[in-house]
């Protein structure tokens, strides 16, 4: 009898002691609380409280608090949390960028491997990129950035003046060059305008790219090559010669970017991402096929190349003590179903392939079907945290538009930038 009553004791403490481990991962019935940070972006927002409502209901032992953040302070809480290793959340919305800088610190818990096989084969090179450190990974993508290989256009524009939407590179630039209006160097018409630091950059690097150049040696950035000096000429001069657009809005010139002046009427081609139509129409009260348009980019070389840098994603805390929860509610945000809705909700290009070609994804959003015919030519831009790429390029830019510094000096100089 007293053989009998140890055993089951000893069962008891088991069972016991099982529910205590098993509390981490949502198990037990024992009620696992979860904080997930992520930015103010309306959008964004509605869908996550959608997804924790979803989530919490297929598992209601764990409790998801969303904490959102101005842009400026959800970067700088993040990052504080991140290099302190203490406080923060379990599970955080970040820019994949950050995550080049925070992945080698040991701040993030690696992606489970049972959960990235999945992913690793479904999803593109350049949304992983970021996160992959050492071999392993440390956040999943939630979207493909996509910065290239679509452009916005004034549509009522090309009607009234019986202009058909360009088709090639030189088709593209005669469009711009006749219809853009300025006096001295201020526009009330711009041609086509790529000077924002993110359309700059990506504009550069397609145009080295498809043109059959490189700019990464291993995982070094270099741009003293002819195609890199060529192809940084050839933009300046559409700024000094053909005059289709100024470097204002990287000089300090306003506000304003780039999509902003065509959402005005005054620019007639940016070449920017699809995220970029949600604001023409709730902030300046447009609609989409009458207002503006949104058409494939012509590519500057023979090649259909770009590149692209990992975008918005999810990553867990290394610290976090529900860590099996956390993932948990990741791995539902990434289910191929999931995964279309968020990003049919906030405009944004898929980053799973069976999601991108989705025919429900692509009827929801047809405008996304430029972006998604140019996916398999896209490659990861580079391990570095692209803020500093964007800043090094944008600086020398400037630069040799208004001291007229030669392309060969400004690329060496961008290098030594990046060193």
């Amino acid at each position: 009898m007293v053989k009998k009553l140890s055993v089951m004791l000893v069962l008891a403490f088991l069972a016991a002691a099982l529910a205590g481990c098993g509390s981490g991962g949502g198990g037990g019935g024992q009620k696992v609380t979860l904080q997930y940070w992520a930015h103010m972006e309306g959008p964004w927002n509605a869908k996550d409280e959608e997804l924790i409502k979803a989530f919490e209901k297929e598992n209601p032992n764990i409790k998801i608090e969303y904490e959102v953040f101005p842009y400026d302070d959800f970067e700088s809480k993040t990052q504080t949390s991140l290099i302190s290793k203490s406080g923060g959340a379990d599970i955080y919305k970040l820019w994949g960028g950050w995550a080049i800088d925070f992945a080698p610190t040991g701040a993030f818990a690696p992606v489970p491997d049972a959960f990235l096989a999945d992913l690793v084969n479904d999803c593109y090179a350049p949304v992983l990129g970021a996160f992959l450190h050492g071999g392993k990974y440390y956040g999943v993508p939630l979207e493909f950035n996509a910065e290239s290989g679509g452009m916005l256009v004034l549509k009522p524009y090309f009607d009234e003046h019986g202009i058909g939407y360009p088709t090639t590179w030189d088709e593209m630039i005669r469009i711009a060059t006749d219809h853009a209006v300025s006096n001295g160097a201020v526009f009330t018409m711009r041609g086509l305008d790529f000077i924002s630091s993110d359309t700059l950059t990506y504009t550069w690097l397609s145009m080295i790219l498809s043109s059959g150049g490189q700019y990464l040696e291993g995982d070094r950035f270099n741009f003293d090559t002819p195609i890199a000096v060529q192809t940084l000429q050839t933009l300046a001069d559409y700024i000094n010669v053909n005059k289709i657009t100024s470097v204002d809005g990287l000089a300090g010139g306003g506000d304003m970017e780039s999509q902003d002046f065509l959402f005005a009427g005054e620019s007639l081609m940016v070449p920017r991402g699809i995220w970029t139509i949600p604001s023409g129409e709730e902030d300046f009260d447009l609609t989409y096929g009458e207002d503006f348009d949104y058409v494939a980019m012509p590519f500057y070389g023979s090649q259909k190349l770009w590149a692209a840098e990992t975008g918005w994603g999810l990553a867990v805390n290394s610290g976090s003590e529900n860590a099996e929860a956390a993932w948990k509610f990741v791995e539902f945000c990434l289910k191929p179903d999931t995964l279309r809705e968020i990003n049919i909700a906030c405009g944004m290009i898929p980053p799973r392939k069976s999601v991108a070609h989705d025919p429900a994804f692509v009827a929801k959003l047809p405008y996304a079907k430029p972006i998604i015919d140019v996916l398999d030519g896209a490659s990861f831009i580079g391990p570095i945290n692209t803020d500093v790429l964007k800043e090094a390029i944008a600086d020398a830019f400037v630069d040799m538009i208004q001291n007229g510094t030669p392309a060969a000096t400004v690329v060496a100089h961008i290098n030594e930038a990046l060193e």
